[in-house]
């Protein structure tokens, strides 16, 4: 009750600014806003993609940004062009508002994107509508961005709807073997290659020779617990993954070349992010430098890309691949939707040519589209 109350007032008091019972949309509180749900954001980032037991700068965050300064600079960007984008059913009150929901956000809904209230905005603009942001839409949805700046306002997808250009609906993923949209999969429900097991849980069982469907378990989320076989395996969002002899795997963490945190034993006798992690990754994190190998390597460990992706010849490594790394790229360069480099968020990828793969990094901004 207290902390409804203390939200109402914080509330009230970003509405009297404006005067008269409007919204300030000035400047300085757009920023205010936008920095406050940045910070929000990049801490959970961080801190719901690094193992049980440690501390230090997160997985997801290494990968997507490289330190907490850049991904709050550029999670920055993008609040503040989606604030002053025409027509948003946004604004710095409600974005506030979202900044104070979302520490209480599970990082399961972090990362499958499922927001509270607050961090959803809807618009004005009615289906068929132009678009680059879903918060200028009255469903919630900007449909078909994935490689392209303007979209459409569209429902969101359905399980089983085509993700080729469009993103997935909350709570879906897009199942890089079908291309389709799917829900993910609860604790112990049935599970296989193109029905994915929500984060923190592992598909257990399956046997795609023989087509038999697996039981979504809890992932080892910890270095050093035992993993394969008929035990789960280990959890990827924490930047974990199973490996050693035969009959005594364990959870073992991803090795991230140019990252330049301190590493010390973990409670369970495996590598851990130190606390000192945490301090030098704000300083400037070296990206992974280009065509460094990462993926499965010949010893069978598993090494990352900070800021960037593994790639083989033909795409993203996955499973058992060996690749090399792509940094990001920068706003404006090239980048190729299949074989990389990809676009650092919230920058996108879009094609010089219907069908093509290879564009440009071009962050949406606020006058993209009509």
């Amino acid at each position: 009750m207290i902390a409804t109350f203390g939200r109402r007032v914080m509330v009230l008091g970003l509405l009297a600014v404006a005067g008269c019972g409007k919204v300030s949309n000035s400047a300085a509180s757009i920023a205010s806003a936008c920095q406050t749900v940045a910070e929000a954001r990049c801490s959970q980032q961080s801190s719901c993609s690094l193992p049980d037991g440690t501390t230090g700068v997160g997985f997801s965050l290494l990968d997507n940004y490289g330190d907490r300064a850049t991904c709050i600079g550029r999670q920055v960007l993008a609040c503040t062009n989606g604030l002053n984008a025409p027509q948003t059913g946004n604004s710095p009150a409600k974005v506030q508002m979202c900044a104070m929901d979302l520490p209480s956000l599970s990082c399961a809904d972090f990362f499958d994107n499922t927001p509270p209230a607050d961090c959803a905005p809807t618009g004005p603009r009615q289906n068929g509508a132009s678009c680059t942001f879903a918060g200028q839409c009255a469903s919630g949805y900007c449909g078909g961005t994935k490689a392209t700046i303007c979209g459409t306002c569209a429902d969101p997808p359905v399980a089983g709807a085509d993700c080729t250009a469009t993103t997935c609906d909350h709570g879906q993923r897009c199942v890089g073997a079908t291309t389709l949209c799917e829900t993910v999969v609860a604790l112990n429900g049935t599970c296989d290659s193109g029905h994915p097991c929500d984060r923190g849980l592992t598909c257990v069982g399956e046997n795609a020779a023989q087509m038999i469907s697996g039981t979504c378990e809890t992932a080892g989320a910890r270095v050093g617990v035992p993993c394969g076989g008929t035990m789960p395996g280990c959890d990827p969002t924490q930047g974990l993954y199973c490996a050693g002899p035969a009959g005594a795997k364990t959870c073992m963490q991803v090795i991230y070349p140019g990252y330049n945190g301190t590493l010390v034993a973990g409670a369970d006798g495996g590598a851990a992010m130190g606390t000192d992690a945490g301090v030098a990754s704000d300083a400037g994190v070296a990206t992974t430098p280009p065509g460094t190998p990462c993926g499965v390597l010949a010893d069978g460990s598993h090494v990352g890309c900070v800021a960037g992706n593994c790639y083989t010849a033909t795409g993203l490594a996955t499973g058992q691949d060996q690749g090399s790394c792509k940094p990001l790229a920068n706003d404006g360069q090239f980048c190729d939707l299949t074989v990389g480099p990809a676009c650092m968020p919230p920058a996108r990828c879009v094609v010089a040519a219907e069908g093509g793969t290879s564009g440009t990094c071009i962050v949406p901004s606020a006058t993209s589209c009509p």
